[in-house]
């Protein structure tokens, strides 16, 4: 099931299901540093609409990231609340994740050429019923910048994405997030923590906050940020809204 975990308070996910090279990737030659803010970070919590607890426990982020993309049009309680353990879309993420698995052991025993897994994560996405991109950019995250490229590309109304968040440390390879954008707001959804909203142009001191979270609790530094484009579909998405208009935290 890769390195993915979570445990409240303490160490969070670790996922090692992703690799950030894809079929085709474009990088940025840009340096990065470590340290992602040198003036005081809003705490992450700040901008959380709803929590997740205890869903990522067995590593399923990239299972989870999909169930929360098809849920899109609903409330961001109702989003939340069908990932719980137990139900039938944690459930249903587990046996994504489990597939995703079978996929790159099978990929890699026929030694197919390009990334296995990012092979095996774009065809969970189509075999959900997304349109994810065949190509994956990668960014160096740590410098102003950096994180400025980053947010263009997230904050794009509107717009949907899978996103790769790769560590510094060792065994720490990737973490499995979302984001969707739509009429000037930008949703993530982070399988340890929940759902975070906030109004698109801010979508940089998000990422910091969620940055200093993971390098100040878990002890992880983010050093990539890997973004696939997912084509959004949903049958119950009307006109260019991807979900409710929901109140950002200020």
């Amino acid at each position: 099931m890769g390195l993915c975990f979570s445990k409240p308070h303490t160490s969070d996910a670790i996922d090692d299901s992703s690799n950030t090279s894809g079929l085709s990737t474009s990088s940025l030659s840009s340096s990065s540093e470590l340290s992602v803010a040198t003036s005081p970070v809003r705490p992450l919590f700040d901008y959380r609409t709803a929590e997740l607890p205890q869903a990522n426990v067995s590593g399923i982020c990239v299972g989870l990231a999909a169930e929360w993309l098809l849920d899109l049009p609903s409330s961001a309680s109702s989003r939340m609340g069908v990932l719980l353990p137990g139900t039938e879309n944690h459930r249903s993420a587990a046996r994504r994740q489990e597939q995703s698995e079978k996929l790159k052991t099978q990929l890699k025993e026929d030694k197919a050429e390009g990334s296995h897994n990012f092979q095996a994560k774009s065809t969970i996405l189509r075999d959900a019923g997304l349109e994810p991109s065949a190509e994956e950019t990668r960014y160096r995250f740590g410098t102003s910048s950096c994180i400025d490229k980053i947010v263009n590309e997230l904050a794009q109304d509107p717009s949907v994405h899978l996103v790769s968040l790769k560590f510094v440390q060792p065994g720490a390879s990737t973490h499995t997030i979302a984001t969707a954008t739509s009429n000037g707001t930008t949703i993530l959804s982070d399988p340890n923590y929940g759902e975070f909203t906030v109004p698109s142009d801010r979508v940089g001191g998000l990422f910091k906050s969620l940055a200093e979270r993971y390098s100040t609790l878990n002890k992880r530094d983010i050093s990539a940020v890997v973004t696939q484009r997912i084509r959004y579909g949903h049958p119950n998405a009307t006109d260019l809204a991807l979900f409710p208009r929901a109140e950002p935290h200020r």
